[in-house]
């Protein structure tokens, strides 16, 4: 009986080893490809929108009526196709100021002025997030920036890239305006000096509004 023990206790125990050594593999494992799952930005959609509308050659006037349905107010039309907006009464937290530029009526960049600060803030970079997955850092070297929506808004650039030469930007500087652009780079490269708009620096009703 003391011979079968000897054999047996031994066996259990290095079945017991190695069953420990494949939890302990398949948890690191597990562990690592959720870190990946975070670091890696998600994949954007194709086509850039905003307020429901392809933004890629979109005209002016599809867009104001497009802004003024999610309800953006009008507060400006300039003669070079430049319109300004109110946006604070559009149902999107931090939103504050929207300024949509055009170049023969055809659409350029739309930039919003945000609130920088607070849980409005916040919950714009949460919903950036949930719409277009993380985003790239634009300041030094590009790299994907998990931690963009956490609790204190970041210093810095940080921008999603789609279809067609269009790019969505995050900008939070140390100083000026925080903004949020919405921008045919294409279009803006293709243009005159003096037409083009001063670059950044660098699925529910709610998602169809910013």
């Amino acid at each position: 009986m003391s011979r079968l023990l000897s054999i047996f206790v031994p066996a259990r125990r290095a079945n017991l080893r190695r069953a420990l050594a494949w939890w302990m593999v398949l948890v690191v494992v597990g562990v690592l490809a959720a870190s990946l799952a975070v670091a890696q930005p998600a994949t954007s959609p194709d086509e850039l929108t905003l307020y429901g509308l392809r933004l890629k050659d979109a005209s002016a006037e599809d867009f104001v009526a497009a802004a003024s349905a999610a309800g953006a107010q009008v507060q400006t039309r300039r003669a070079d196709g430049t319109v300004v907006f109110d946006v604070r009464a559009a149902g999107v937290p931090a939103l504050q100021q929207l300024t949509l530029s055009t170049e023969k009526s055809v659409f350029v960049s739309a930039r919003f002025v945000l609130k920088p600060y607070g849980q409005d803030n916040e919950a714009l970079r949460q919903l950036l997030v949930k719409k277009y997955g993380v985003p790239y850092t634009a300041d030094g070297a590009r790299r994907p920036f998990p931690t963009f929506a956490g609790r204190f808004a970041p210093r810095g650039s940080y921008d999603w890239d789609f279809a067609g030469g269009m790019k969505l930007v995050y900008r939070q500087p140390a100083l000026g305006d925080s903004t949020l652009s919405y921008t045919d780079v294409a279009r803006v490269q293709s243009l005159p000096p003096a037409a083009a708009p001063l670059p950044e620096r660098a699925g529910s009703a709610l998602e169809n509004r910013f």
